[in-house]
C-alpha cells in the first residue's frame, strides 16, 4: 500500500549465504530485465545455499560469484563465478551486468551470463582456485587506460536526466577509501569494455565521507549512501568502533536540469506503463518492465509486439523484457528477433531463449546460421553463453561455429568462453567432442589452434586416466598438418609441468612421435639421454630447459654422470630453484656417494630442502644407514627425527637400520600425548587467542601438510570445509591422528625393485602407474611394473607430537585461527 511497511510476515525464499565477514557477504539484490533476483556474494564468504520447502541438498559455494534467483520458478542457480570482491551490482540501459572491484587497476567486472571469472589471481590465499580445475583461465575485469588506485567497489552507468548531458552514458563509481565519486568514459573491446578516468564530480576533504552505494533514482538523479565513518577497516568493525546511526544519504543532480515529478508507477494503467518503457529515465523504463511484468495483462501484447519494431535499443529491448516476463514470447517471434538491427537484442534473444537449457529445433538452427554470420562480439559470446547450458548435441555445435570464425583471437573474452563450453562435455561426452573435429575446417581456424587444440588436449593430459589418453592418441591422429601437430603437443607438455610423466598407454607412445627433448629422455631415445646430460651442467641453458630434464632424468633412470650432476644441482647455491627438483629427480637412483653428500651437505640447507634431504635419504637402506650414523650436533640433530621418519625408517626391515635407530633413539615407542584432551580443552577455554599470530604457527607446523583457505600443501586432507567448529574431533584428530585416518588419506608403503621403500597417500593411480605424495608434499611417480609390494602402513601421514612445545598462548593462537571461518590478511 506504499507506507514502506511490511503487509505481512516474511516469506524465505532462500538461506545459507555465509556471515562470515564484515562485508563480503549476500549483498547487490537488483531486479534484472528478465525477471530474475540478481546478488552478489564476497570473496571471502561460503554460502550453503537452501529453497526452504524443498528437499534438495544444499548448494555450496565459496568465494565471489553472482547468483540469481527466480520468484515464479524458484529456482536457483550461479549466474557467474569468481569476481574479484563482489560488494553490489547494476544493470546499464542494455542489461548488461557489472561491478566493481576491492582492487586496483580496474572499476569494475562486466559479467557475462556463464562467466568465470578472477577466483584465484595473484593471490591464491585470499580468492582461491577457480572450481573447475581444467579451466585453465578466467576472464579478465575491464581494463583501464589510466592508472586505477585501490578501490572502487561500485559504478553504474548514468541514465538519469536530472544529471548534465556530458555524465550521460558515463560510468560512476564510489571510491570510499578516498571520499569521492570519479566518472570514466567506456569504450568497446570485443565482446566487453575498456574504461577511461575523466573527473570527480563529488569530492569531499571530510574524511568521515565514506560513499559506498549509489543508484539512478526515480526522481532522475543519483543517489548516494554514505557510510560516514572515519574507519572503516575490518579491525573497528570487530572492536565496535562504528556507529550505525551515522549513515547519510544524498542525491546528486545537475543545476539546471529539473527533477521528475512523476514517480509513482504502482498507480498507472498497463497502457499508460507501456508509454514508459520509452522514458528518458533508467529507474522509469526498470520499474515499468518489473511492474508489467507482474501484472501480465495481455491487452498490452500487441502495443509490445509493435515496439519489438523499433530499430532503437529502447523501447526494444523493453518491450522483449516484458513479453519475456509475461510469457509471451512465441517461437517465431524468437525467430525473427535474431534478425533485429540491435545488436543487444538478438543477444537478449539468445539468452531468453537458452536459459531453459534446450532450444526449440527450428530455433536452433536459426542462431546456428546466424553464429556463422554474426559481426558483433558480445551477440557471439552470448551464443557461446547460451551454448554451454545446452545439451551437448547443441552446445557444442554453436561453439563450433565461433570456432571455426577467423576473428575475435584476441577478444578479452570469447576465446575462453568457447573454451569453456568445449570442456564441459569433455568428461561425460568426450566422444562427441572428438567427433566435431573430424572435419579440416576447423582445424585450419587459427582460432581453433591457437586457443582450442593447447587446452583440449592439457585438459586429457591432466585428467590422467586411460581413456583420457587415449583421447590424446586421438587428437594426434586427426592432426592434419605440423602446425596442428605443435598445437597439441604444446598443451601436452603444459599438462607435465612440474611433474613427471606417468606410464602412457602404447596407442598415445606411438602418436607422440618425435617431441620435445624432455620428453623423449622420458622415453629412453639414446640420442635425447646425451643431449639431457649434456644439458644439465650447461650454464647457459636457461633454468626451465634444465628443470624439465630435471625431471625427465626423474623418470627415466640415466648414467652415473647423470646422477652426479643431479647432485651438483641439488646443493647448488647458485640455483636454488634447482634444489627441490634436483633432489626428487634423485630418488631414482642408489649411489652411496649421494647418502654421503646429502648429509654432509644438511647443516648448511635451509629447513625446506631438509626436509627433503630426509625423505629421500630414508626411501634406500644403504642412504639410510648413512643418515642414521650421521646424527650428532655437528651433523644432524636427533630432534630433526620424528616419530613418522623413525617408522618409515624401520619399513626397510634391515636389521643394521633398526639397530641403529633403538642405539640413537632408545626410547623410540610412541607415548601417550602429554597433552591430554581435557587438559586442552580447559587451556582453550581460558581465554580467547590470537589468529593473526596463529596463522604462523599453523605455517609452520601445519601448512606443510593441510590447507586451509587455500593456503599450505596437498599431503592431508583440505581443512576449509572441515568441521573446525567441533573442538572435540579436532583434538583427537591432532593428538591421536592414527585414531581415525579419513577415507582418501591412509598412508601406504610402496617397495619397488630398484630396493626403494617409499610411504605416502595415493593422490593417483590407473592401471599403468601409481603416483604417491610424501610427506614432503612431493609428488612420486611409479610404474606399476616396478612395484613389488603395495600395502597399507595402518598408521597416519600426519605425525603424532604435533603440538609438543607449544606454551598456552601459543596453543590458544593456533587454535585461534584453526577456527577462524573466513581468511584473514594482516
Amino acid at each position: 500500500n506504499g507506507d514502506d511497511i511490511p503487509d505481512g510476515n516474511p516469506e524465505i525464499r532462500l538461506a545459507g549465504f555465509g556471515l562470515e565477514d564484515t562485508h563480503s557477504v549476500a549483498n547487490g539484490l537488483t531486479w534484472g530485465p528478465d525477471g530474475w533476483l540478481y546478488g552478489g556474494q564476497g570473496s571471502t564468504t561460503t554460502s550453503r545455499v537452501t529453497r526452504p520447502g524443498f528437499n534438495d541438498p544444499p548448494i555450496y559455494n565459496e568465494g565471489p560469484l553472482v547468483w540469481r534467483y527466480h520468484p515464479s520458478s524458484k529456482k536457483f542457480e550461479v549466474f557467474a563465478d569468481g569476481g574479484g570482491n563482489i560488494f553490489g551490482l547494476s544493470f546499464d540501459a542494455e542489461g548488461r551486468l557489472f561491478s566493481g572491484h576491492n582492487g586496483s587497476e580496474t572499476r569494475g567486472v562486466h559479467f557475462v551470463q556463464n562467466g568465470q571469472y578472477l577466483k584465484q589471481g595473484k593471490n591464491p590465499g585470499k580468492f582461491g582456485p577457480p572450481p573447475n580445475p581444467f579451466a585453465f583461465g578466467e576472464l579478465s575485469m575491464m581494463a583501464s587506460t589510466n592508472p586505477v588506485p585501490r578501490f572502487s567497489h561500485l559504478g553504474i552507468f548514468v541514465d538519469a536526466p536530472a544529471l548534465p548531458a556530458r555524465l550521460q552514458g558515463t560510468l560512476l563509481s564510489v571510491d570510499p577509501l578516498h571520499h569521492y565519486l570519479i566518472t570514466s568514459s567506456r569504450s568497446v573491446l570485443g565482446s566487453t569494455f575498456k574504461t577511461s578516468d575523466m573527473g570527480f564530480p563529488l569530492r569531499s576533504k571530510d574524511i568521515t565521507f565514506r560513499p559506498v552505494y549509489l543508484a539512478n533514482a526515480p526522481c532522475g538523479g543519483v543517489i548516494i549512501s554514505d557510510f560516514r565513518e572515519q574507519y572503516i577497516a575490518h579491525g573497528q568493525n570487530y572492536q565496535g568502533q562504528i556507529d550505525p546511526d551515522s549513515g547519510r544519504i544524498y542525491r546528486l543532480r545537475g543545476k539546471k536540469e529539473s527533477l521528475i515529478r512523476d514517480r509513482n508507477l504502482e498507480v498507472k494503467t498497463s497502457e499508460e506503463l507501456v508509454r514508459f518503457l520509452n522514458h528518458d529515465n533508467l529507474w522509469h523504463r526498470q520499474t515499468a518492465v518489473r511492474l508489467l511484468g507482474e501484472r501480465a495483462d495481455p491487452t498490452i501484447v500487441p502495443q509490445l509486439k509493435n515496439l519489438l519494431n523499433q530499430k532503437s535499443p529502447h523501447p526494444a529491448l523493453e518491450a522483449l523484457w516484458t513479453l519475456h516476463q509475461m510469457g509471451g514470447l512465441e517461437p517465431q517471434i524468437s525467430i525473427q528477433l535474431l534478425a533485429h538491427p540491435v545488436p543487444m537484442v538478438r543477444a537478449w534473444i539468445i539468452r531468453l531463449s537458452g536459459d531453459d537449457g534446450k532450444l526449440e529445433p527450428e530455433l536452433f538452427n536459426q542462431i546456428q546460421k546466424l553464429a556463422k554470420r554474426e559481426t558483433n562480439a558480445e551477440v557471439q559470446c552470448q551464443i557461446l553463453s547460451t551454448a554451454s547450458r545446452l545439451e551437448y548435441q547443441q552446445g557444442l555445435a554453436l561453439a563450433k561455429e565461433i570456432i571455426e570464425r577467423p576473428d575475435h583471437l584476441r577478444d578479452p573474452f570469447i576465446p575462453l568462453m568457447a573454451w569453456h563450453v568445449v570442456e564441459a562435455y569433455c568428461k561425460d561426452q568426450a566422444a562427441a567432442v572428438l567427433e566435431t573435429l573430424n572435419e579440416l575446417e576447423i582445424w585450419a581456424s587459427p582460432f581453433f589452434l591457437n586457443h582450442i587444440a593447447p587446452r583440449l588436449m592439457r585438459r586429457f593430459a591432466e585428467a590422467g586416466s586411460r581413456s583420457n589418453f587415449l583421447c590424446c592418441a586421438r587428437l594426434l591422429e586427426l592432426a592434419p598438418d605440423l602446425a596442428a601437430r605443435a598445437a597439441l603437443m604444446g598443451g601436452f607438455e603444459k599438462a607435465f609441468e612440474g611433474r613427471t610423466i606417468p606410464a602412457l598407454p602404447d596407442e598415445l607412445n606411438s602418436r607422440l612421435g618425435r617431441p620435445s627433448l624432455s620428453m623423449r629422455i622420458r622415453r629412453g631415445e639414446v640420442q635425447a639421454l646425451e643431449e639431457g646430460t649434456k644439458l644439465l651442467s650447461n650454464s647457459q641453458a636457461t633454468s626451465a630447459d634444465r628443470l624439465a630434464v630435471i625431471r625427465a632424468f626423474g623418470t627415466y633412470q640415466g648414467t652415473a654422470e647423470v646422477w652426479k650432476k643431479l647432485l651438483a644441482l641439488a646443493i647448488s647455491a647458485d640455483l636454488p630453484s634447482l634444489n627441490r627438483d634436483a633432489m626428487i629427480a634423485l630418488q631414482n637412483y642408489d649411489d652411496k656417494e649421494i647418502g654421503i653428500t646429502l648429509v654432509n651437505f644438511y647443516p648448511k640447507s635451509s629447513s625446506a630442502l631438509q626436509a627433503a634431504i630426509l625423505n629421500l635419504l630414508s626411501s634406500r637402506s644403504v642412504w639410510a644407514i648413512t643418515l642414521l650414523e650421521a646424527i650428532g650436533p655437528k651433523k644432524i640433530p636427533s630432534s630433526d627425527f620424528d616419530q613418522d621418519l623413525l617408522a618409515r625408517l624401520s619399513l626397510h626391515g634391515d636389521s643394521q637400520i633398526n639397530d641403529l635407530v633403538h642405539e640413537k633413539f632408545p626410547d623410540v615407542e610412541e607415548k601417550t600425548p602429554s597433552l591430554r584432551l581435557h587438559a586442552l580443552e580447559q587451556i582453550l577455554s581460558a581465554q580467547p587467542g590470537d589468529p593473526y599470530a596463529g596463522e604462523s604457527i599453523f605455517t609452520e607446523r601445519c601448512a606443510s601438510c593441510h590447507k586451509l583457505f587455500f593456503k599450505g600443501g596437498e599431503v592431508g586432507p583440505d581443512l576449509t570445509r572441515y568441521q573446525r567448529d567441533d573442538l572435540s574431533t579436532m583434538l583427537v584428530s591432532i593428538l591421536e591422528p592414527n585414531a581415525e585416518i579419513r577415507e582418501g588419506y591412509e598412508n601406504v608403503v610402496v617397495t619397488t625393485n630398484d630396493r626403494r621403500v617409499l610411504s605416502g597417500f595415493l593422490s593417483d593411480e590407473d592401471t599403468n602407474s601409481i603416483v604417491l605424495r610424501g610427506f614432503d608434499g612431493a609428488d612420486i611417480t611409479i610404474s606399476r611394473k616396478n612395484i613389488i609390494s603395495l600395502k597399507p602402513a595402518g598408521r597416519s601421514l600426519m605425525p603424532s607430537g604435533l603440538l609438543n612445545g607449544l606454551d598456552d598462548a601459543a596453543l590458544r593462537n593456533l587454535f585461534a585461527y584453526l577456527r577462524i571461518s573466513q581468511p584473514i590478511t594482516k
